[in-house]
């Protein structure tokens, strides 16, 4: 499995022992709580890092991020958010701490909710000054991406009350700078790696999000590679994507 993964990533720089490696696993939405995507996925994200972190002498362990989707499935113009619990403690992950145990390894559970609300605070600054995105474009009432890979990809939306509204890509995005911030927080010089687990019906707002992190916001060389996971059969397909490939001037 993760040789399968790992093998002819085609990244543009090196794992090495000083590379920085965070692997997103355990998906799951807080509506029907944790499941077999999210415990299988969560398997083996632990099971790649446990791999790459003996194949490569990483000298810091990989370390973990679970999402939970407590946006729902339906994200229309004015809202995109469902009923579920108030607090992350909330939110039973019991199953998914005691794999991580397993391995003695944690993870930080991130509600994608607060990823929404870090994209709406964008977006609101957006519309006061456009100048602090050129990459985005307003068309009527959408807010557009200009994208090497798609036509474009719509990042909002303005509703009424002229108020931004997010789309799942700049979600993508925005899950994606958190992640590097966190890695970038402990060291600066160091290649940057996130290893992203997701079902393959999610496959084109994912892509579309790494994109726009690569292309707006990648610092260093940092690179994400998107693992379309099957819980049933455990077969995937891995893509890499990295900041050199969107035009991003790499230190």
């Amino acid at each position: 499995m993760q040789e399968e993964i790992t093998s002819d990533l085609d990244l543009p720089f090196p794992i090495v022992s000083d590379t920085q490696v965070l692997i997103a696993c355990g998906y799951f939405d807080v509506t029907t709580g944790v499941d077999e995507f999210s415990i299988e996925s969560m398997k083996a994200g632990l099971s790649l890092g446990r791999e790459l972190q003996i194949t490569h002498s990483l000298s810091r362990a990989p370390v973990y991020t679970v999402i939970a989707n407590d946006l729902g499935l339906d994200c229309s113009q004015d809202s995109c958010t469902l009923p579920g619990p108030n607090e992350i403690a909330d939110i039973d992950t019991a199953q998914l701490v005691e794999l991580s145990d397993s391995l003695e390894s944690t993870f930080v559970l991130v509600r994608e909710r607060t990823m929404r609300n870090r994209a709406a605070r964008l977006l609101k600054r957006w519309l006061k000054d456009p100048s602090y995105d050129e990459s985005l474009r307003l068309e009527r009432t959408e807010i557009l991406f200009d994208s090497f890979m798609y036509s474009s990809v719509v990042a909002g939306a303005i509703n009424d009350a002229g108020v931004g509204i997010p789309r799942c890509p700049l979600i993508v995005s925005e899950y994606l700078d958190r992640s590097f911030q966190r890695l970038r927080s402990s060291r600066q010089s160091s290649a940057r790696v996130v290893f992203d687990f997701n079902r393959p019906a999610d496959r084109d707002k994912v892509i579309k999000g790494t994109e726009m992190y690569l292309a707006r916001i990648s610092q260093g060389q940092e690179a994400v590679v998107q693992v379309f996971f099957d819980p049933i059969t455990h077969e995937s397909i891995s893509i890499p994507y990295s900041s050199h490939e969107f035009g991003r001037k790499v230190s």
